[in-house]
């Protein structure tokens, strides 16, 4: 009877350590994911460097009209396969519930792709209409991209980050040097389409390759365990339907005006902000967007400390951020010319302006990170709308003041909406910031200020 209370602690204390290893062990094969979003990253601008040398800037506009239309088709078709199944479980059922939900984007994404391409015909590109050629190259991409999440979805089930990261440096790696021996003979816009295409090509042969074929049993999440009891069957395009506005309008706040302003801006100039926001804002994204599953579930866990606590992390988190992005910012702004030598070829023009207006971008949407991580752990729905907003002021303003004063207008719309974004998100949600609404203002105005005055000095 005396032993007794001991054996239950030691084996309480093994459960425990049990537990923290393999936490330890889930958070480290994690920590594949970002590493490969990494080396992707370092492959892309590589590839980028040499690819806007030998393809020109004309190309690159057509494309991102191009990009644009093929993207916005893919998430409006999309039923979130993969999601389904990393919500609901792996088992028999929902496997053949998430491959119907993925045959269905598939096709109906490749049905309205075709036809916004068709309708592209009419409208008045750098390199005139999009071509069969092209059409077919971006139908078998859109396909693929779709058919490639089911398979995703139980790796990602089955923690299977390690053959993640590699099959995803392997297919860029693959893709991307294909591209660069096509593009020594051919200049087309049609290359960059063929990238696109053919990585997401390989990802589903590599997947389709390691993914598990028969499971010992059948792996669930935590809330399918919940809703097995409930129900039996879940409509997997029910579910899709709920997130693709979300989706849509998420991508659309970052992209629209790359795909509009080909169509009101010389090319070379409408190529030019389309690759510095791609070369200066998506790495930063990317990084945040890697990072944001821990800080979520940090917050989440403070969410039930002590006001003081919670207030405390949410500073340093607050301080952190705005300084990693604020640093990262100016260090890319004064490094303008050298990011023009290094990464852009001798036919681009402004690339110094735009690098420098896209980082003053940097800071309102570190901001805007923020808020959304916050949104995560509160689920408040006309927030989380609000937000999508007002992220859609900077892209319409660059396109507004671009019809009225060209390259210059698209520049100043950049830097207005900057300081016009990041204010809005702070009054709108004053409830979420660490810091007084003050102090956050005069904070936003001073980064503002000193990232603004580096790009007008390019303007004089």
């Amino acid at each position: 009877m005396v032993l007794r209370p001991s054996r239950e602690l030691a084996a309480g204390s093994v459960v425990c350590r049990g537990e923290r290893v393999t936490r330890f062990r889930a958070l480290s094969a994690l920590g594949w994911l970002p590493a490969s979003q990494a080396v992707v990253l370092i492959v892309s601008l590589t590839t980028f460097a040499i690819l806007s040398r030998l393809i020109g800037p004309v190309a690159y506009a057509q494309f991102a009209v191009l990009a644009f239309v093929y993207t916005i088709c893919a998430l409006a078709t999309d039923l979130s396969a993969m999601g389904y199944l990393l919500v609901h479980g792996d088992t028999p059922h929902h496997r053949r519930a998430a491959w119907k939900s993925a045959l269905t984007s598939a096709a109906c994404g490749l049905v309205i792709l075709l036809i916004a391409l068709l309708a592209l015909s009419f409208a008045p590109l750098p390199q005139g209409p999009p071509g069969p050629v092209n059409m077919a190259v971006l139908g078998t991409g859109l396909v693929t991209q779709a058919l490639v999440q089911p398979l995703r979805g139980r790796m990602m089930i089955g923690r299977s980050y390690a053959r993640i990261a590699t099959s995803d440096v392997i297919a860029t790696v693959i893709a991307y040097g294909i591209t660069v021996a096509i593009a020594t003979r051919s200049a087309s816009v049609t290359v960059l389409c063929v990238q696109l295409a053919l990585t997401s090509l390989l990802r589903l042969v590599i997947f389709a390759a390691l993914s598990p074929r028969n499971s010992r049993g059948p792996r669930t999440s935590v809330k399918s365990d919940l809703r097995d009891g409930l129900s039996t069957s879940v409509d997997p395009f029910r579910y899709g339907l709920q997130v693709m506005p979300l989706n849509v309008a998420s991508y659309a706040s970052r992209s629209i005006d790359s795909g509009i302003l080909p169509l009101i801006l010389p090319a070379t100039a409408a190529a030019t902000y389309s690759r510095s926001y791609q070369l200066i804002v998506t790495p930063i994204t990317q990084v945040q967007l890697s990072l944001g599953g821990a800080i979520v579930e940090r917050l989440a866990r403070h969410e039930s400390s002590t006001p003081e606590d919670r207030t405390r992390f949410d500073k340093r988190l607050w301080t952190a951020l705005h300084a990693l992005t604020f640093t990262a910012a100016l260090v890319l702004s004064v490094s303008a010319s050298l990011i023009q030598k290094v990464f852009f070829g001798p036919g681009w023009f402004h690339v110094d302006l735009m690098v420098a207006s896209m980082a003053a971008l940097l800071p309102s949407l570190a901001l805007s990170s923020y808020m959304s991580w916050k949104l995560q752990i509160r689920a408040d729905f006309r927030h989380s709308i609000v937000n999508l907003v007002v992220l859609m002021l900077v892209p319409f303003l660059a396109i507004l003041l671009a019809a009225i004063a060209g390259t210059t207008g698209a520049v100043i719309g950049l830097i207005v909406g900057a300081l016009t974004q990041a204010g809005c998100l702070a009054v709108l949600h004053r409830k979420f910031l660490p810091v007084s609404l003050r102090a956050a203002l005069a904070q936003i105005a001073i980064e503002w200020l000193v990232l603004a005055a580096l790009v007008f000095v390019r303007l004089l």
